[in-house]
């Protein structure tokens, strides 16, 4: 009896102390972290209450014409990025000192209070074998420097690598703008990974970009026989070269989606072929013979469409391209399977892979009298605005030798959008100084301003209401396009600048 006695009590002591020692659990403690700036730059972290152990990586950012020289307070440290721990009660400050005589000569025109210098300019060289990262100052923040010269495009990855199209040796099919190679390249410029596009008959061209899986889509140039060319009514004496669109997958590396225009053609010339009917009837196919009544010098080598650009809309699943030989935007499905892909049926638009909209030039429906938009364009770009989308596009306008920014309000994307008619005009930006036939872009950045690259000068930046804000002049060089990213994106964060 006395045992168990002595047991109940035991018990009742130990519940005693677990409840004592549940009463006496540790409060969550908190620390105030102040955290201040001067003028020059900002910090991506804000001041507040942190819970004790909480760690924090603080980035400092310099704005255009400050660096950034140290943090000051209760840490000191040169590092722009800051790593801590909260434990106590803390007061930091971010110093940035202005940058003295920082304006290179290269900058012709700047007003500092309407640029925007939110991010740097990615300036790509088109051709060769070098990009780089401008300030708003003139400065090369970031250069890379490659084995192979460029096809044209690449682009940074939101891990900081790059993604960008090179010239293979000794391609068999050679119009300008050829590459063949895509690869994925670090930020140091070490190749990570490679695709070939090149052969006899196909090749890797101009563009591309990566779609938010990590796909890849890439223009090609494809060989159609002279014998089916001139089967539909081409006059050519060679073989000629279509476009199609082709996703790769990295991780794969196979081909897991293509488009080839070849398969949603139109003509009037052979009606024993499936592809026989009325252009100015068909308007969601394409009149392959508007290349016989083009005066392009380069139709005669069978280059006859020379999409130059391409452009991804994740919110719609569609793709638009720049048809350079044609003047004209084209607009595709990219919800498509491959197989719906080469038919006018299927897809969330039920088109297959039939134009869903095009616009630039009236002619390509067989009116040669018809007055058109474009006279050869580049850079497609989708410019998301509140509740709609708009297409911003470079009009190169060789006839006129003055080119022109020109963004376009799309009308909605559906299964029934009227074929033919034009688009609403919002927004244009031309000059006297504004012109080059070839290459050249244009890209919406952050505060509404546009950045034009004219292909044989440099970098124009406007506001919306056209007034000159910045010019960059070139090096005795040509630019491909420029593309804007903020100081704040991944792509430039994980670069590790500092």
């Amino acid at each position: 009896m006395r045992n168990y006695l002595s047991q109940i009590l035991s018990l009742f002591a130990a519940m005693i102390v677990i409840a004592c020692n549940n009463d006496n659990a540790p409060e969550e403690i908190y620390h105030t972290l102040r955290i201040t700036s001067d003028q020059g730059g900002t910090v991506d972290v804000a001041s507040g209450k942190y819970l004790e152990g909480t760690s924090l990586t603080i980035t400092a950012y310099a704005l255009e014409g400050f660096e950034f020289s140290g943090w000051s307070g209760d840490l000191n440290s040169e590092t722009t990025t800051l790593a801590i721990s909260i434990d106590q009660a803390l007061e930091i400050h971010a110093n940035f000192n202005e940058v003295e005589n920082s304006l290179n000569e290269n900058v012709l025109e700047l007003d500092e209070e309407l640029v925007d210098t939110s991010g740097y300019i990615f300036a790509i060289e088109s051709g060769q074998n070098t990009c780089y990262l401008l300030d708003h100052s003139g400065n090369k923040i970031y250069n890379w420097e490659f084995d192979a010269n460029l096809g044209q495009d690449i682009e940074i990855t939101p891990d900081g690598n790059l993604l960008g199209l090179f010239q293979v040796e000794s391609p068999q099919i050679g119009f300008g703008g050829q590459s063949g190679l895509v690869r994925m390249l670090d930020k140091e410029g070490t190749l990570i990974w490679e695709y070939v596009l090149a052969s006899e008959n196909e090749i890797a061209h101009h563009d591309l970009t990566q779609l938010p899986n990590g796909n890849i889509l890439v223009l090609v140039w494809e060989r159609i026989s002279n014998e089916e060319a001139t089967a539909v009514g081409l006059n050519n004496t060679t073989d000629i070269f279509t476009e199609k669109i082709v996703e790769i997958d990295p991780i794969t590396d196979s081909i897991v989606w293509e488009w080839r225009s070849w398969e949603h053609i139109v003509q009037n010339y052979n009606e024993n072929l499936a592809s026989y009917g009325d252009p100015d009837t068909l308007k969601n196919k394409i009149n392959i013979l508007y290349a016989n009544n083009s005066v392009h010098q380069f139709v005669e080598d069978g280059d006859i469409m020379h999409a130059n650009g391409l452009d991804y809309l994740p919110e719609k699943d569609i793709i638009a391209l720049s048809i350079n030989f044609f003047s004209e935007v084209w607009i595709i499905d990219h919800s498509t399977t491959t197989e719906e892909a080469k038919t006018g049926s299927g897809g969330q638009f039920g088109r297959g892979g039939d134009l869903l909209y095009r616009f630039g030039n009236q002619r390509v429906f067989g009116n040669m009298n018809a007055t058109n938009i474009f006279d050869f364009n580049h850079h497609p770009t989708f410019v998301k605005n509140q509740g709609s989308t708009s297409l911003l596009i470079y009009n190169n306008n060789q006839m006129a030798q003055r080119s022109s920014a020109m963004e376009f309000s799309l009308p909605e994307i559906n299964g029934l959008t009227l074929i033919g008619s034009d688009p609403n005009l919002i927004f244009e930006f031309t000059d006297d100084a504004l012109y080059h036939p070839r290459i050249s872009g244009a890209y919406r950045l952050p505060n509404g301003n546009t950045l034009i690259c004219e292909g044989d000068f440099g970098y124009w930046e406007v506001t919306p209401q056209g007034k000159v804000v910045w010019k960059y002049q070139g090096e005795g060089t040509s630019f491909w396009r420029g593309i804007f990213y903020s100081k704040q994106s991944p792509q430039i964060t994980n670069l590790e600048l500092d």
